[in-house]
C-alpha cells in the first residue's frame, strides 16, 4: 500500500505473462485515509484482482497472443469480446487503456495482412473514436459500448449447447428508460424553479455518464461511479468541480432515487453508502463554521430521525420507525450541550450528580487543559427522557459508554470521535443542510448562543463550555460547583420547540 495526499492506494506488481497487456503494476484506489480500513480493503482487492488475473490468463491472454502470433483466427477474439463486453468494461482503467491498446495493434496487422476482412478496414474510425471517449471521460460503459462495436459485426461462432441452467432471475422493477422517469418526478415533487435547474443539470450529467439505461438495471456501483468522476471532472475555470457542488448533485440524485424506489420502479439500494472525498485540510480551514438559526434547527428536529424514519440504516428517509437510537440521542445531547464530537463518543454512560443537577462528564477530554469538566443537563434536555437513556446505557450498554462506537461493515470502528462525526455531517447532508459551513460542530456554536442568553457571566458560560476565560481569577475554583451548576440549569434554554419529543408522562429529575 502506499499513501498518496490523503488517501490510500494498492500496488501491485502484474504477473509477467500478463505484463506485455497490463504494465509492471496495477493500482487501485481503497477510498479511505484511514490505514486500518485501507489495510482492510486492500485484502479483499488483492482477492479479486487475483481471480481477475487467472481468468486473463485463460482467456485473454490467450486469445491476443495467439491472434497477434498468427495462431488464432480474430473471429474467435470477437466472440470473446462480444460474450464479456461488460465485464471488461467494469475493470480499471489501468487495465483497460493497455488491453485496447493491444486490440488497436491486433487490428491493424490483421488489416494489413488481410484485406479481404472488411472488419478493421470499415468499423476502425468509429471504434477509435469510442475508444477515445471512454478514455477521456472515463465512462466504463463508453469502453463496453467500444468493445461491443468492434465484436457485434461479426456473428458469434455456433457452441454446440450445454446442459441446461437455470435462469438468472430479472431485476425487479420497471424496464422503462431511467430518464423518462424524470418529467413525472419534477411534476410530483413539485420542485421550485431554480432547484429545477440544478436537479436537471445533475440528472443530466448521469445520463450522459450511464446512459439511458432501464431503471431496474441502476447499480450503487454506477452512482458511485459517477460521483468518483464529478470529484475529478474539469469545472469551467480551468479546475475541478467543486466538493459542496458535488454533495448538491449527490442529494439530487439520492432524492430523485428514492422517490423511483418508492414507486417501485426500482429495487431497493443503499443510496446512505454513496461517498464523496473528505475535506483536505486547507478546505476545513477555509470554510468558517457558523450557528445553526431557528429555521434549521427546526428542520433537524422534524427530520425523519426524530419524527419517523425508514429503517436503522435509512435513517434519513422518512418511515414509520420510531426506535430512539443512539444517533437521535448524539445529536440531541450534542445540540443542548455543545460538547465536542470527541468528547461525547467517551463519555461514560454515568452520570455525575452535582447537588440536585446531572451531569455528563468530559473529564476524560484532552483537547484543552478546559475541556476537562463537567456538562450540566438543562431542562429542556432532561424532557426528552435523556436520564433514562443514560442509566438504561449504564446498566445495559457497551463498553460503559453513553453512545456506542459507530459499527461500519460489521467492525466497530476505531476512531469513535471520526466515527460519530462523518455520520453526522452525512445526516445533515442528507436532510438537506449541506451548505459549507453547516456541520455537527454548527452545534457548539448554537449552544454557544444559548449559553450567552442564559446571562450566567463569561467565566461560568467558559467553564462549561470547555474555553479558557484569560482572566486569573478563573484559576481559583475552576472546577464547576453545586451552585454553579444549579445556576446554568436554572437559567439556560435551548430556544427551539423540542416537545414533540417528551415522552407522555416526563417528570423532571431535579428535586
Amino acid at each position: 500500500m502506499t499513501r498518496r495526499g490523503i488517501g490510500w492506494y494498492l500496488k501491485i506488481r502484474i504477473p509477467a505473462d500478463l505484463r506485455p497487456i497490463l504494465g509492471e503494476h496495477l493500482v487501485r484506489s481503497l477510498r479511505t485515509s484511514d490505514k486500518s480500513t485501507a489495510q482492510a480493503r486492500a485484502l479483499g482487492v488483492a482477492a479479486s484482482l487475483d481471480g481477475t488475473f487467472m481468468d486473463i490468463r485463460r482467456q485473454a491472454l490467450e486469445l491476443i497472443t495467439g491472434v497477434r502470433d498468427d495462431k488464432r483466427p480474430l473471429s474467435e477474439l470477437r466472440q470473446f469480446l462480444q460474450a464479456h463486453a461488460d465485464e471488461l468494461a467494469k475493470q480499471p482503467t489501468s487495465f483497460t487503456e493497455p488491453f485496447i491498446r493491444s486490440l488497436r495493434r491486433i487490428g491493424g496487422l490483421e488489416a494489413t495482412k488481410n484485406r479481404q476482412d472488411s472488419f478493421w478496414l470499415d468499423h476502425h474510425q468509429d471504434i477509435s473514436d469510442a475508444i477515445k471517449a471512454a478514455r477521456t471521460q472515463g465512462e466504463a460503459d463508453g469502453l463496453a459500448r467500444a468493445i461491443r462495436e468492434g465484436a457485434a459485426h461479426t456473428p458469434p461462432r455456433q457452441i454446440p449447447s450445454g446442459p441446461s441452467q437455470s435462469p438468472v432471475p430479472a431485476r425487479r422493477g420497471s424496464s422503462k428508460p431511467w430518464p423518462s422517469l424524470i418529467d413525472d418526478f419534477f411534476s410530483k415533487k413539485g420542485i421550485k424553479d431554480k432547484t429545477l435547474d440544478s436537479y436537471r443539470a445533475a440528472l443530466g450529467e448521469l445520463e450522459q455518464h450511464i446512459g439511458p439505461k432501464r431503471v431496474r438495471d441502476i447499480t450503487l456501483q454506477d452512482l458511485q461511479g459517477f460521483i468518483d468522476h464529478l470529484e475529478t471532472r474539469p469545472n469551467k475555470r480551468g479546475g475541478v468541480l467543486k466538493r459542496d457542488s458535488v454533495k448538491r448533485y449527490k442529494s439530487h440524485l439520492n432524492v430523485f432515487f428514492e422517490w423511483c424506489m418508492s414507486r417501485e420502479h426500482m429495487p431497493e439500494i443503499n443510496l446512505g453508502r454513496i461517498q464523496i472525498r473528505d475535506r483536505t485540510e486547507g478546505e476545513k480551514l477555509d470554510v468558517p463554521r457558523r450557528a445553526f438559526t431557528e429555521h434549521e434547527l427546526t428542520t433537524i428536529f422534524s427530520s425523519p430521525l426524530f419524527t419517523g424514519y425508514k429503517g436503522h440504516e435509512s435513517r434519513s428517509t422518512p418511515g414509520t420507525c420510531m426506535d430512539r437510537i443512539a444517533d437521535y440521542w448524539f445529536v440531541l445531547v450534542m445540540a443542548l450541550t455543545g460538547a465536542r464530537h470527541g468528547e461525547l463518543a467517551l463519555s461514560p454512560a454515568t452520570l455525575t450528580k452535582l447537588g440536585d443537577v446531572y451531569c455528563i462528564s468530559a473529564l476524560h477530554a484532552t483537547k484543552t487543559r478546559q475541556s476537562k469538566r463537567l456538562i450540566p443537563v438543562i431542562p429542556d434536555l432532561e424532557r426528552t427522557g435523556f436520564i433514562d437513556y443514560a442509566k438504561r446505557m449504564e446498566r445495559d450498554g457497551r463498553d460503559g459508554l453513553l453512545f456506542p462506537t459507530p459499527v461500519h461493515n460489521g467492525k466497530i470502528a476505531q476512531d469513535a470521535a471520526g466515527a460519530w462525526s462523518k455520520r453526522l455531517n452525512r445526516y445533515l447532508d442528507d436532510i438537506g443542510l449541506d451548505g459549507a459551513d453547516l456541520v455537527g460542530y454548527s452545534f457548539r456554536h448554537t449552544c454557544r448562543q444559548m449559553l450567552r442568553a442564559g446571562a450566567i457571566g463569561d467565566e461560568l458560560m467558559n467553564k462549561v463550555f470547555g474555553h479558557a476565560s484569560g482572566t486569573v481569577g478563573s484559576n481559583y475554583g475552576k472546577h464547576l460547583s453545586p451552585q454553579e451548576a444549579s445556576l446554568v440549569y436554572e437559567n439556560v434554554g435551548f430556544g427551539a420547540d423540542l416537545s414533540h419529543l417528551w415522552p407522555r408522562r416526563t417528570k423532571l429529575t431535579k428535586m
